[in-house]
């Protein structure tokens, strides 16, 4: 092993651990640490991060399912043709005569 790659070895974890760094303690109390972020599970004004997730999954759910309806109006897949008077297919259940 040479002495360069030795060095690389040496000085990568401590690059690691200098560029992470330590996080706050979260079970400091301080009055400094609370005055820091007096709502840390707040996201907004009102919700959590994990309810503005929650939204942002229904809405864009809800969205997806717009878009398909949309695409099948726009297709005209939504209803039968009305080019005919006639039924092509009996959509009654009853057989034709």
């Amino acid at each position: 092993m040479t002495i360069r790659n030795m060095f690389r070895a040496a000085v990568l974890p401590v690059l690691v651990v200098a560029v992470t760094g330590c996080g706050p303690d979260p079970n400091d109390v301080s009055f400094d640490a609370l005055k820091k972020d007096l709502t840390p599970h707040i996201l907004g004004l009102t919700e959590r991060d994990v309810d503005v997730e929650r939204n942002m999954a229904v809405i864009g759910n809800q969205n997806l399912r717009m878009v398909w309806g949309d695409l099948g109006r726009f297709f005209l897949f939504d209803r039968p043709s009305r080019l005919s008077p006639y039924d092509i297919i009996s959509t009654s259940g009853q057989p034709s005569q």
